[in-house]
């Protein structure tokens, strides 16, 4: 079925003959970069996107070739001029990892968003589908079972998620392993920070995906995060990234209630210019996936019709 999705997306790029649609925001989502290929063997991480930092490196410069203006959620916030193409950048969860993201956005001279969950950062706290994932390779299930098992989980909240992984592992389960799989400590947060070209955004107190939370768990997961992040940066961010990207309208109710002013899901759609309140609390992201084809996903990226990114925008809101 993966092949075949994949020819009739190729079909379609090539019947578009690669144009990159024009009077469009595209929102491209990280989450962990390695340092290198060799790394890659390292299974501190669940199964991810596997992304290096020069198939980062190569993703940013396609990007730029194609035309591409990078710009921060703050730039977003104040309206982005229609008749140009657009591309931020994002980064989920507050992995210290992503301090390999800086020399490309120096040598690029590019902005990049980093949405970071608070307590993991204040408690030096596994992300849970790490520790899952760990526990599960030394019992030998395969990364496919692994992927199954941790969207089952996905269905409760952070504390009974936590909960059930230290009764199944122990309390030990929690604690991170490396560099590799660490969130960053509050001072490297802080030093981090004052790059000119990293912006810090709300990714709720502990990644609560907020459908599995009542309106008032909702206001406590963002606002919680927000104070955190003006102690911990100097400033409170204006945009959010749904965790797992799932909102409703009572969370993007919440998020604005806090002052947040630009939201980002994973549907994979490139909003239209211009933005609206609404659009803006609401925009879709892109999935970059590490050892794929880097040019073949930027066109996907700013295609203008896309049959895979169609199908999955209809199953997530089914």
């Amino acid at each position: 079925m993966k092949q075949g999705l994949k020819a009739v997306d190729d079909f379609a790029i090539a019947a578009d003959r690669g144009a990159v649609a024009p009077n469009a925001l595209v929102n491209v989502l990280f989450h962990s970069l390695y340092e290198n290929q060799e790394q890659l063997a390292n299974r501190d991480l669940a199964p991810n996107q596997n992304v290096t930092v020069a198939d980062f490196r190569g993703f940013v410069e396609e990007m730029l070739e194609n035309g591409y203006t990078v710009v921060s959620p703050a730039q977003i916030d104040a309206g982005l001029s229609p008749g140009r193409r657009y591309l931020t950048i994002t980064f989920d969860d507050g992995y210290f990892n992503n301090m390999l993201a800086l020399d490309v956005l120096d040598q690029f001279r590019v902005p990049a968003t980093f949405f970071v969950s608070t307590d993991h950062v204040q408690q030096n706290k596994a992300f849970w589908w790490d520790a899952f994932s760990r526990e599960l390779t030394r019992s030998g299930v395969s990364p496919d079972r692994q992927k199954s098992e941790i969207e089952q989980l996905k269905g409760l909240t952070p504390e009974k998620i936590d909960a059930y992984l230290c009764q199944r592992f122990g309390h030990a389960v929690l604690k991170p392993c490396g560099d590799i799989d660490r969130p960053f400590t509050p001072r490297e947060l802080g030093r981090f920070a004052l790059n000119p070209w990293v912006h810090v955004g709300n990714h709720t107190r502990d990644h609560a995906i907020l459908t599995n939370c009542t309106p008032a768990e909702m206001v406590d997961q963002i606002t919680v995060c927000q104070n955190a992040l003006a102690d911990l940066v100097g400033y409170r961010p204006v945009a959010i990234a749904y965790p797992n990207g799932n909102c409703s309208p009572a969370a993007v109710h919440a998020a604005v209630a806090a002052g947040l002013r630009v939201g980002f899901t994973v549907a994979p759609r490139p909003p239209r210019l211009p933005l609206d309140s609404d659009s803006r609390m609401l925009l879709g992201r892109f999935f970059f996936h590490g050892g794929q084809d880097i040019r073949r996903q930027c066109r996907l990226f700013g295609a203008r019709f896309v049959p895979s990114h169609a199908l999955k925008t209809m199953m997530q809101s089914a």
